[in-house]
């Protein structure tokens, strides 16, 4: 797979996933507490993959990404994600040396 098709999967991902959040989230209403079971994980996969997709991707800085977020992110769970896509990336990159 080439890096431009990874990162096309990728977003293709997380748009289902944001999908996915948006369904959860309009059944709080309907519940007397307001707990989504699998909702927080959901929420928290997909910012985990936005980190990871931004600074893998787009090479962007972590402070640019989220500037007021309260919780560190789990980098240990990023880099798994990026050495995931690493894998996946059959592209031949030449040096010009």
């Amino acid at each position: 797979m080439t890096f431009k098709e990874l990162k096309k999967k990728i977003k293709e991902e997380q748009k289902s996933l944001a999908q996915l959040i948006r369904e959860e989230k309009s059944k709080r209403k309907k519940v007397p507490d307001g707990y989504v079971a699998g909702l927080e994980f959901a929420s928290n996969k997909y910012r985990h993959i936005h980190i990871a997709y931004c600074t893998f991707f787009n090479k962007t800085p972590y402070s640019m990404i989220e500037s007021d977020c309260h919780e560190d992110p789990d980098t240990g769970r990023i880099d798994r994600y990026k050495k995931n896509w690493e894998t996946q990336i059959d592209e031949v990159i030449c040096d010009s040396a």
